[in-house]
């Protein structure tokens, strides 16, 4: 492959060219450049380890393209394109093409039967990488979350902040508050009789860290009955992780004053972006995102999946 007479090689990603290549991945993922088994997201909590793998372009001695994958090291059944680029002076040449071929080759290989990639909807390039990874044999692409991004300032400006009174005899309290006897009478209670929405239990998702400035909980009485879990995702960005209230409550929007009050301990704790993410199973959520909120945001997308048997 030649691109103005200069030759086009691809190899295998080693350790070696891992500081050419950070520019061409997101920056969660450039610790997976060295290609050690380590968890795929580690500010999430997440103590899984994938092993990387990826593709590299060269022009000559420099890396002109990428392809990033990870693979759980606990099975290969199936693997994660994590990012794909190609410096623009050397796009529309069937580098990105190439790029995919080569890693999918190498994916089967290693016994990989499957492979998936996510991306958020929003920038001009997604209908460009949709035609592509069509061309390469990808099933279409199937919508799974609705991602919201705010500044606290945006936030309060929506109809719905500060306009709530909390329920009688409710109280907001931080999370870091729970103890691990309250937290084994949640499950216990979920046990028993279901009540928490699958997805959203909150043992889940703080059991590895959260936010302890702006996550919050509701307890009404000596029960909890809703949450607000929030993560630290880079120094001045917060991700609203989960957030749930008890049917009943949630009936009379109990949940706003929980995220008034967390927007607001989140703008004190020196925070300037916030995104929020819902699956689309979650229909009262994303109600709330598309009515509620999407006329006062910076940006609401979608997040898209899209995957190809091996």
């Amino acid at each position: 492959m030649e691109n103005a007479g200069e030759l086009v090689t691809f190899r295998s990603l080693d350790s070696s060219v891992a500081d050419e290549c950070e520019a061409m991945t997101f920056p969660l993922f450039r610790h997976l450049l060295l290609l050690y088994p380590a968890p795929r997201y580690p500010t999430d909590g997440d103590r899984r380890n994938v092993q990387p793998i990826g593709t590299v372009a060269f022009a000559g001695n420099h890396v002109v393209g990428l392809a990033l994958a990870a693979i759980p090291v606990d099975s290969r059944e199936e693997a994660e394109l994590l990012s794909l680029f190609v410096n623009p002076h050397w796009r529309q040449h069937g580098i990105a093409s190439e790029l995919i071929r080569r890693l999918e080759d190498e994916l089967r290989g290693m016994g990989v039967a499957r492979v998936e990639a996510t991306y958020m909807t929003g920038k001009p390039s997604i209908a460009i990488v949709e035609r592509l990874l069509a061309g390469c044999g990808w099933d279409p692409p199937v919508v799974r979350t609705v991602t919201v991004r705010f500044t606290p300032e945006e936030a309060r400006a929506t109809p719905w902040f500060g306009r709530k009174l909390l329920p009688r005899g409710a109280e907001v309290f931080e999370w870091a508050r729970v103890t691990a006897e309250e937290m084994e009478r949640l499950k216990a209670s979920n046990d028993a009789s279901p009540w928490i929405a699958e997805g959203l239990e909150p043992w889940a998702h703080s059991a590895m860290g959260f936010d302890a400035a702006s996550s919050l909980g509701l307890r009404l009485g000596d029960d909890i009955a809703g949450w607000v879990i929030n993560h630290r995702i880079w120094a001045d960005t917060l991700r609203f992780t989960c957030s749930f209230m008890r049917a009943d409550l949630a009936r009379r929007a109990a949940i706003l004053p929980l995220y008034t009050e967390s927007i607001a301990r989140a703008e004190a704790a020196g925070y300037r972006q916030c995104t929020f993410i819902t699956p689309v199973k979650y229909a009262g959520m994303v109600d709330f995102v598309v009515n509620r909120c999407a006329k006062w945001v910076s940006y609401v997308g979608e997040t898209r999946g899209v995957a190809k048997r091996l």
